[in-house]
């Protein structure tokens, strides 16, 4: 039997491993993901806070421990990492497990970087890598998403007309997430025309048009609520889709005879999805260790070039 994988987690801190704990159902934190998988061993973390390493090692036990990422020694060997630190240190991070032989797999939490100059300095780097290397847009790793976008691009409701998505918390660090959805259901993101955007906390928030190969649209992205929001809806030929809950839950209308108007059509629920989104950290580790390099990579670049019009967006909105 092989050996499992060592797993290295830079950023111990919410996402890291203390959004949830072994007992729950969802499984949202690196460390949860890595003792839920067979192929996997949590051997350490970098963490420079001690109330964070405390509340970690509590929950996940005791692993090696390191200040910083600057203390890994050169000949340990970790087969595979998770940066989850705050993003703004997501260039130094992946800039040093690019240049250490180890870490052949990395799963990066979003956004990648924090700025334009950042992912232009990286961007080459990240392509031409034999790592396999993925931004952790956990959707398009969830299976239930992946086989809905095979049906949309098979043909199965036919052309796209429209769509509407609304989110929270910024363009770059929550509307990526919906620009993923798009992206994978619909094609190549071409362009981003912000219509009323405003400065929010150093990422943009407002009104959106989005063109990509199989369609446009519209999203809104909320500046001020305390809850998060994520939702979509796609208008197609045959079919309107809509994600709902956060991408739990997709619902499928079909049209069909109005009862109240003869020769019109109205919409039907017809099939509700459930996604199991909740265990969405072990759908893109499993993801990241079982697929081939090649689909990884399209998937980077695929992402990379949405981090590139967001950052093309935010900084039409800055002049």
């Amino acid at each position: 039997m092989a050996q499992p994988l060592k797993a290295l987690i830079i950023g111990a801190g919410s996402i890291g491993g203390l959004i949830d704990d072994p007992t729950s159902k969802n499984i949202a934190s690196h460390a949860h993901a890595y003792t839920q998988c067979p192929k996997t061993q949590l051997a350490a973390i970098c963490e420079p806070n001690e109330l964070n390493v405390f509340a970690f090692m509590e929950r996940w036990g005791e692993v090696e421990r390191y200040f910083s990422i600057d203390e890994l020694p050169l000949d340990e060997h970790y087969d595979i990492a998770s940066i989850a630190s705050i993003t703004s240190a997501h260039f130094s991070h992946l800039s040093t497990l690019m240049r250490r032989d180890d870490c052949t797999m990395i799963l990066c939490e979003k956004p990648v970087v924090a700025t334009k100059e950042e992912l232009s300095s990286l961007q080459m780097l990240l392509k031409n890598s034999k790592k396999k290397i993925l931004i952790n847009l956990m959707r398009r790793y969830n299976p239930a998403f992946i086989a809905l976008a095979k049906r949309i691009q098979k043909g199965d409701f036919g052309k796209n007309l429209g769509f509407q998505g609304v989110c929270t918390k910024g363009l770059l660090h929550n509307g990526s997430h919906l620009l993923a959805v798009l992206s994978h259901f619909l094609g190549n993101l071409n362009t981003i025309k912000p219509f009323s955007a405003t400065h929010c906390h150093g990422d943009v928030c407002g009104e959106f048009g989005l063109s990509l190969d199989g369609g446009d649209g519209t999203i809104s992205v909320l500046q001020s609520p305390d809850y998060s929001l994520f939702e979509l809806t796609l208008w197609f030929e045959t079919e309107v889709i809509k994600i709902l809950e956060g991408g739990e839950k997709i619902e499928l209308y079909s049209k069909v005879p109005s009862p109240l108007y003869k020769g019109y059509f109205t919409l039907e629920l017809h099939e509700t999805i459930i996604t199991n989104l909740s265990k969405y950290a072990l759908d893109s580790l499993v993801f990241l260790i079982h697929k081939s390099d090649e689909k990884c990579k399209a998937i980077l670049n695929e992402h990379l070039q949405l981090h590139e019009r967001i950052f093309q967006t935010m900084e039409k909105v800055y002049r």
